[in-house]
């Protein structure tokens, strides 16, 4: 990974001069790897859909257009195919099957999304489908609405642009390479992705080793002539495993490329992370609203940069009743880690029958309390049963105001054990005690349970 690349793309988001261009990756990160949601499994799906429609068409053809789909240069011929015949058939099938197929993609991993979403940056894609639509609630707009596209550019936030078409309206899609050759021949849309990189930087998001497909090789097609008179040179985000491979295909073309981890999942770490250096940490305010859209994806997100560095033995969770967010966190393992939740009952000038009551039992039966700020904590005793240098992973819901995540950690450390602190949201002043988290907050704020 390079530092310094990755510097420029931090001042370019904070100085508002980033482009984000969004490929494929995305939508199938996105969308839990549906098959139509890659170029080629799209082309594939439509094939199937012409032989559905039509049995007259020669099975071979259906053969051998499936397999020449392993050869990127043979795509766009065999879209073409696939949109002649579609068209041909009554019914409007052609915008039909778009609907069902590139208009149909689930939501099933939004948190790419909503990282991208919170850059606050153009987006721009060369997918067909409207999952970034949906989700940041901005307006789809196409490559032949060029005021829309300027317009975005100068203020982003209502828009994205779709520069190979929207399934909703299928006159934009570039698919075939009839479509291909009249997009290169509009003389205003080259002229407009050229001014974007002259004087934007472009980072490329999901395209890795589609790095061939039509879909990436057109948008190349029109930056060849800028890319190497610009002083801002575009930067494609690889894994690390393609990096070499992608370094000498990127090299002549005019595009850096950056290293963003081992695996496709620590992309959406690795954006969040820069997002979050170039627009501040601090998000939040008076009734800020933490939704079910909000949680599932930052756990996610939060299990990944966890498990970078380190793998807990044991979870332990002062959280209170439910214990609903590391409960939930754990549906991220695939491995069986135990979760020990702690007793928590509120500090009183008087404590309460009940309070009183479990005190002695906890004592009895030789149970750490700690006592912080607001709360009596009781951990059971058979935290002290582990083995010293146990990985224990402290999760609360929330650190944002009194020491009792602190106060817990010192005990279990005191125990020998290695302690790391996790919680979902931290206030300012504590985020520099907490080892791992998603979001810092600054005035109230609720979550949905």
């Amino acid at each position: 990974m390079s530092a310094h690349l990755r510097s420029e793309i931090v001042d370019a988001i904070r100085s508002r001069n980033a482009v984000f261009i969004i490929g494929a990756g995305v939508s199938i990160m996105a969308s839990g790897n549906n098959p139509t949601a890659s170029w080629s499994g799209l082309i594939s799906h439509g094939v199937n859909r012409c032989y559905d429609l039509n049995s007259t068409i020669d099975r071979k053809w259906v053969r051998d257009s499936v397999k020449a789909l392993k050869d990127s240069s043979s795509m766009v011929r065999v879209a073409q195919d696939v949109e002649e015949h579609l068209k041909k058939v009554p019914g409007d099938q052609y915008r039909k099957w778009l609907a069902q197929s590139a208009g149909n993609l689930p939501m099933v991993n939004p948190g790419i999304l909503e990282v991208l979403t919170s850059s606050k940056v153009p987006l721009l894609t060369t997918n067909y489908d409207d999952l970034l639509d949906r989700y940041s609630g901005r307006q789809a707009t196409a490559w032949d609405r060029l005021p829309e596209i300027q317009a975005e550019m100068r203020d982003p936030g209502r828009h994205i642009v779709h520069l190979h078409g929207h399934w909703q309206r299928p006159e934009t899609v570039i698919f075939g390479y009839k479509s291909y050759s009249e997009i290169l021949g509009e003389q205003a849309f080259q002229a407009i992705i050229r001014a974007i990189a002259s004087f934007k930087s472009i980072v490329f998001i999901g395209f890795g080793l589609g790095l061939t497909d039509t879909n990436f090789t057109s948008l190349t097609t029109w930056l060849t002539s800028v890319l190497r008179t610009t002083s801002v040179a575009p930067v494609m985000l690889v894994r690390e495993k393609d990096y070499k491979d992608l370094f000498a295909r990127c090299l002549p073309l005019g595009i850096s490329v950056i290293s963003y981890g081992k695996e496709y999942e620590d992309l959406e770490v690795y954006l969040d992370e820069i997002v979050k250096e170039a627009r501040g940490p601090i998000v939040g305010g008076t009734g800020t609203v933490f939704g079910w859209d909000f949680v599932g994806p930052t756990l996610k997100r939060l299990h990944r940069r966890i498990s970078r560095t380190f793998a807990p033995d044991l979870v332990v969770s002062t959280t209170g009743p439910g214990n609903f967010t590391p409960s939930h966190y754990l549906d991220n393992f695939s491995e069986d880690v135990p979760l020990l939740p702690a007793v928590r009952l509120p500090r009183r000038a008087v404590r309460s029958r009940q309070n009183i009551s479990f005190q002695k039992i906890a004592d009895a039966n030789g149970w750490i309390q700690c006592e912080s700020d607001e709360w009596d904590i009781y951990i059971p005793n058979l935290i002290q049963h582990f083995p010293a240098d146990t990985r224990i992973l402290l999760f609360n819901d929330e650190v944002t105001g009194e020491n009792s995540q602190a106060v817990v950690a010192d005990a279990l450390r005191s125990l020998r054990y290695e302690v790391k602190r996790a919680a979902l949201v931290v206030s300012a002043s504590l985020a520099g005690e907490v080892d791992f988290y998603e979001k810092i907050v600054t005035g109230d704020f609720v979550f949905p349970w």
